[in-house]
């Protein structure tokens, strides 16, 4: 069928909005921040709370729910056995003292959308060519546990079970064993035939704010180099040991921190650059650092520009340990290739907005998501909503309550064509 002509769309209804809302109230509220924002670490507490809250909400509405061995939450509609699933979803977790938005919006937007599509098209008495669901990922944003997209990146095996369970907390806790104590330690795989994934999300950015679009539609990612590095010195009394004897770790970590700061800076905005952890042994004042651990990243849409940034990074450091009488270690070194989403897809993506009213735009993420795990294996389409001033990782993260109903509309649109025409995904 030609996109020109394409059916009514089903969207939601005005109580499917009121339910939306609830829901994200009620989970803002957990692990919620004096200063309101959202601190909930995967398969923390909280981490547990909000995921109780999904799935009592999910099964309320009907939906199966189903938890894997790694802990990812599975709401599925199955509409005809053996058929194909168009999958939707993003996570819960967040990082410490964020917003209530990323990862979050696109979880609880997800699971109305597909409650809202199974009772319309229940209500028509009719049968789509896919089954629907919506996923919660485990442990999407790596901040207490590395590396980041474990949940998605053991669906889809670019990460084994074993190793994903291995990855431990700053307090020597595995994630096995934290989500044993949550309560969600699932069994085996949920094996689903996926006919394609839907992720929407808040942009992290200011570009759909500043051009006055409601919706973007991601086209290509960023590559990412992650890399651990230890520098081991000499532990010593930070009175008299003369200067010249020291060994001190702190210091080959803070020109280390520099140098990762200057590459980025010869490449303009080319390439980002950061060193978000610095974990320092035994981090007491009057003790010459003996270990300091930092984890270095840099972003670009070029691998190569990457790869020589990582050459010139090893180099550096290994200067710095020897001028600093230390020694270093390149613990581990993860280079994340970048991206092209589904052309299909995204051509669905924007028939369906324009039929819809939506300004709609294409958009490049330079941030991490699920959905990039996703499309290494399935036809993938990744949704923006505006970002208040761009900003992200943020107790003052902010979308509108206006967005954030466009974003559903658009969604549920894509999802209901996605499930009763996947033959338009490619």
């Amino acid at each position: 069928m030609s996109r020109s002509c394409m059916p009514e769309p089903l969207i939601p209804s005005a109580a499917d909005h009121a339910q939306f809302q609830d829901l994200f109230e009620r989970s803002s509220a957990i692990g919620a921040t004096a200063a309101g924002g959202l601190h909930r670490l995967a398969a923390s507490p909280e981490d547990g709370e909000a995921r109780d809250l999904l799935c009592e909400w999910l099964t309320a509405q009907g939906l199966d729910v189903h938890i894997d061995a790694i802990g990812n939450i599975f709401g599925l509609k199955t509409f005809t056995p053996g058929a194909p699933y168009v999958v939707c979803g993003s996570h819960l977790d967040s990082q410490p003292s964020a917003g209530r938005f990323d990862g979050v919006y696109g979880v609880l937007a997800g699971a109305v959308a597909v409650a809202s599509l199974a009772r319309q098209l229940e209500e028509r008495q009719e049968t789509p060519a896919c089954n629907l669901a919506v996923v919660n990922w485990t442990n999407e944003e790596g901040a207490r546990f590395q590396p980041s997209l474990i949940g998605s990146g053991v669906f889809t095996h670019a990460l084994t079970l074993e190793h994903a369970w291995g990855s431990q907390d700053a307090d020597g806790v595995s994630l096995k064993q934290a989500l044993h104590a949550i309560g969600y330690l699932g069994q085996g795989r949920v094996d689903l035939e996926v006919a394609g994934y839907v992720e929407i999300h808040v942009e992290q950015g200011a570009a759909l704010e500043r051009e006055h679009h409601a919706i973007g539609v991601v086209r290509s990612t960023w590559a990412a180099l992650k890399q651990r590095i230890r520098f081991t010195g000499e532990q010593n009394h930070t009175g008299p040991t003369p200067m010249a004897d020291r060994r001190d770790a702190m210091l080959a970590a803070a020109h280390a921190v520099i140098a990762v700061r200057d590459e980025a800076d010869q490449h303009g905005g080319r390439m980002h650059s950061s060193v978000g952890r610095l974990e320092v042994y035994p981090n007491s004042p009057n003790v010459v650092p003996s270990l300091a651990t930092l984890m270095a990243e840099y972003r670009a849409e070029d691998v190569h520009l990457l790869q020589a940034a990582g050459d010139r990074l090893d180099a550096t450091v290994r200067a710095i340990a020897e001028r600093t009488q230390t020694q270093v270690e390149i613990e581990s070194s993860v280079l994340r290739s970048p991206g092209v989403l589904h052309e299909g897809f995204a051509e669905l993506a924007h028939a369906v907005g324009q039929q819809l009213g939506l300004s709609i735009t294409d958009s490049v993420t330079v941030a991490g998501h699920d959905a990039i795990s996703m499309n290494r294996k399935y036809p993938t389409c990744l949704l923006f909503i505006p970002s208040q001033g761009g900003l992200s990782h943020n107790e003052a993260e902010f979308s509108s309550a206006h967005d954030m109903r466009n974003g559903l509309i658009m969604l549920t649109a894509l999802l209901h064509r996605a499930c009763t025409l996947p033959s338009d995904l490619h």
